[in-house]
């Protein structure tokens, strides 16, 4: 298509990385370019990048069609502007998505694809194609994104996450990139800081529009106007909800006769005051219009009110439902850390307490998480003799199942809370001992590496749950899950196979490598072996055929895999 089309494949896929771990997502992005011919005579109507597959042109010979069909049947196929070149243009642009739609549902299709989620650029012409840029991602990973499900409000897009925002803010920027003469030689200029900034606006912007306001661009930087100004000495603390004045969910409890503009962030400070545990701050998004809260029998599913929480000194978090969307720390956004993995705290405590009471460690976990400087909460197989030998740095206590009230009560002093795999606490103000073993974090506080230094000593059976006072949490030890033994012998027969290939396909071999290093913590000596031994044949033949290679290293075998990581 041209000359340039892999440098700017590779910078956008590195973009697209960096900015989505600058989030905290990792979800493995992937870039391909999908060229299709507007001009010219060349041998291919569809050209791809990478070029060396796994896709051909064949896979996207229905695109066009499909595309026609999408534009026939869309509601503004009809639509008619009164400005002539107006109504061209979005014309064009409409049949541009549309081509961009069927090109996600042609690569959806493919069965190796079945497991990403695929989002596709609108089209720039380079010479004599047309090219989109798509981004694909995990779709398992975006699967556990907090999100709405609300994609499009009176006919305006609409960002369901963080991460759907800063993929098409990419998107944005690279068709940017392809229109300026000589720039898709080169790299997108932007830092990933100024892509998630973007993002984070044009996501809070979009979601507004369900609450029935549509200038919501600077809403995120008066939030963190908000959070950064000191009340009195105090900092910010309280919750604004954001909704319709008119809204049926929104229960008023006081409405200030003359209402303030958002943008007075020093009078709204000021009113934040006034919310508690009773009722929130009321917005519409432009001005601040009373006191009141949320009805409980407000329909989540119409995803019309939001809310803004201020929760220390620069740091606030937009949500809906309960559910935290984003989180903002002296403005630097990124999704949200408060987040308690309960699937893997089930997992680890059905491998370490094969007769735990799940329901109740949940319910523990989630008490010791609404804390107010930090919290940890200790499950050991050996609560009585753990709470004896600790009794001189900590209370111990007569066992008994505390309510979730008392729990969270309890996190307000210093020290962990020990508890039984059945959910009885047995200790309070515990001080955890043990040995450096060099497996701590000097960026991580005291509580994270005491618990480190505690489960590395030889102690019974424990998980810990670290609450850090920055909102991270931590399930410790942190062990692989437990995974079926099909799916490292089929990726490591995949490698195997690909390598021994007559015609070997560079994208095909690194791809099945990624997957077998994804998985190298379960592999055997015996497949050590062989994957390192087929490698060497697809090395000697990149050295012979490509400028560029990566140098991969030998895999080993863990010494810590055994049996119990096999489902």
């Amino acid at each position: 298509m041209w000359a340039y089309q892999y440098h700017f494949r590779i910078s956008v896929e590195v973009c697209a990385k960096l900015a989505l771990e600058a989030i905290g997502f990792t979800g493995n992005p992937d870039v391909v370019l999908v060229g299709f011919k507007s001009a010219g005579e060349h041998e291919f109507d569809v050209c791809v990048d990478p070029e060396d597959g796994p896709y051909s042109p064949d896979d996207f010979d229905q695109v066009r069609r499909r595309a026609l069909e999408l534009y026939d049947s869309h509601p503004e196929r009809d639509m008619f502007h009164s400005v002539p070149h107006v109504h061209e243009e979005r014309d064009l642009e409409l049949r541009d998505s549309m081509r961009a739609k069927a090109l996600e549902e042609a690569f959806e299709a493919m069965p190796r694809e079945r497991e990403r989620a695929h989002f596709s650029s609108g089209s720039v012409c380079v010479g004599d194609y047309e090219v989109h840029t798509l981004i694909s991602i995990d779709k398992a990973a975006l699967h556990k994104v907090p999100k709405i499900t609300t994609e499009e409000r009176d006919r305006f897009h609409v960002h369901m996450s963080l991460v759907h925002a800063v993929i098409r803010e990419i998107l944005k920027r690279s068709i940017r990139v392809l229109y300026i003469p000589g720039s898709g030689s080169g790299y997108l200029p932007d830092s990933n800081d100024e892509i998630v900034r973007s993002a984070t606006e044009a996501m809070i912007r979009s979601i507004l529009y369900c609450a029935g306001f549509w200038f919501g661009g600077e809403n995120h930087l008066l939030m963190s106007g908000l959070s950064a100004l000191p009340y009195e000495g105090r900092p910010g603390a309280g919750r604004l909800v954001i909704a319709k004045q008119d809204d049926p969910a929104i229960e008023v409890f006081l409405r200030l006769k003359h209402p303030v503009k958002m943008h007075n962030v020093t009078a709204v400070r000021k009113l934040l005051e006034a919310s508690g545990s009773q009722s929130d701050l009321l917005s519409d998004g432009e001005i601040v219009y009373g006191l009141g809260v949320v009805k409980p029998e407000y329909d989540a599913s119409s995803e019309t009110v939001f809310s803004v929480s201020f929760t220390a000194r620069g740091v606030w978090e937009f949500s809906h439902a309960s559910e935290v969307l984003l989180t903002v720390r002296d403005g630097i956004p990124s999704l949200p850390t408060r987040v308690l993995d309960e699937v893997y705290l089930e997992d680890l405590a059905s491998r370490l307490f094969p007769e735990a009471d799940q329901g109740a460690l949940r319910e523990a976990a989630q008490a010791a998480g609404k804390h107010r400087h930090g919290a940890m909460l200790i499950i050991s197989s050996d609560a009585v003799g753990e709470a004896e030998r600790l009794s001189p740095q900590s209370w111990s206590i007569e066992p008994a199942r505390l309510t979730s009230q008392l729990l969270s009560q309890l996190t307000d002093m210093d020290g962990a809370m020990l508890v039984d795999p059945k959910g009885q606490c047995h200790a309070i103000g515990v001080i955890l001992d043990g040995t450096a073993h060099g497996r701590g974090d000097p960026a991580r506080g005291s509580r994270f590496n005491n618990a480190i230094r505690y489960l590395d000593s030889e102690r019974p059976s424990a998980i810990v749950v670290v609450y850090s006072s920055d909102g991270v949490i931590n399930i410790l030890p942190q062990l692989h899950p437990r995974i079926e033994k099909q799916i490292v012998v089929d990726a490591v027969d995949r490698y195997l196979m690909v390598a021994s290939e007559d015609s070997l396909n560079a994208k095909e071999c690194n791809e099945a490598w990624d997957a077998v290093k994804s998985i190298r913590f379960y592999l055997s000596s015996g497949q050590c072996k062989a994957l390192n031994r087929a490698r060497v044949r697809v090395d000697e033949w990149e050295a012979r055929n490509r400028k560029l290679r990566m140098i991969k290293t030998d895999l080993q075998p863990d010494s810590d895999m055994n049996d119990s990581y096999w489902l």
